[in-house]
């Protein structure tokens, strides 16, 4: 019998709809798919003791910024794990642009026993992945790909597409985060003449259906996006755009010249193929 997969993880997608939230929320869609049961754990909720009443299971680690020190111990002391990295938390900074080449001196790494310690490292794409190696060192690593999509979200991008009626504007993601340089954007377009449109919604349907009806997206970020998700769900949406390359995870993948529906069905690809990175690295599988 299938051991149960633990995720644990600062938050899940009920709580908002960040990146990491999306991709573990998809992650988990597709184990389930597969017909393998899955439980979600706050880092909160994942105490020594927890952890000692299920170690014979195995464990997915999310985003674990508030995983406690003793939980970390003992997670490398008597457990399988593989860590699902959404952005750098090897580094204390956790945003690898503040260095030359991405390569921070060894004072600014952090959680690196952790890392070393685990079956593996999955990551997203292959600039999470090549960062990811030059500061750790480590062997132990791997990659998805691309971030995770559920079939019902590709499904819904491919709906949008049969009808696509694009004006002339340039979408911008409008966030107070300063990482994604609203005001970077904005300045952007008054340089180069562009219309533009500041779109938000908290339902993730909805702002598609909104992006999908623009020609371009211009996205700006502060941060190295080991993907980027707004990003390629634009490009699946047929919008061109504008962004610094050299920081987004999604252009160093071969599929970054794809839009539209073959975009979709490419993603679509990865994203069924994701457990199977992740069941390499447990015994059982």
């Amino acid at each position: 019998m299938y051991k149960t997969f633990y995720v644990i993880a600062d938050f899940f997608y009920k709580d908002f709809t960040g990146g990491a939230e999306l991709n573990d929320y998809s992650l988990i869609d597709q184990f389930r798919r597969r017909g393998h049961e899955v439980v979600e754990v706050y880092c909160r909720d994942a105490t020594p003791e927890f952890l000692e009443e299920k170690k014979d299971n195995h464990f997915i680690v999310a985003n674990f910024v508030s995983l406690s020190e003793t939980s970390k111990q003992y997670l490398i002391d008597n457990c399988e794990y593989v860590i699902y990295e959404h952005d750098h938390k090897y580094l204390k900074k956790r945003n690898p642009i503040f260095y030359k080449n991405f390569q921070a001196p060894e004072t600014d790494l952090a959680n690196i026993d952790f890392f070393k310690n685990a079956r593996a490292t999955i990551c997203l794409t292959q600039l999470a992945y090549d960062v990811f190696k030059k500061n750790t060192k480590l062997e132990n690593v791997d990659k998805i790909g691309a971030s995770v999509w559920r079939d019902e979200d590709l499904d819904y991008l491919l709906e949008l597409n049969s009808s696509l009626q694009k004006n002339e504007k340039a979408a911008i993601m409008d966030s107070d985060n300063p990482i994604k340089k609203r005001a970077s954007c904005i300045q952007y377009c008054y340089s180069n003449n562009i219309k533009y449109d500041l779109i938000s919604d908290r339902d993730h349907k909805a702002f598609l259906r909104k992006l999908s009806e623009y020609e371009k997206l211009i996205f700006m970020t502060g941060h190295l996006e080991t993907c980027c998700r707004i990003i390629v769900e634009a490009k699946m949406l047929s919008c061109d755009v504008i962004t610094q390359k050299t920081l987004i995870g999604a252009c160093s993948e071969d599929w970054f010249n794809l839009d539209g529906p073959e975009l979709i069905e490419e993603i679509r690809k990865i994203s069924n193929n994701s457990v199977d990175v992740f069941l390499r690295y447990f015994n059982e599988y």
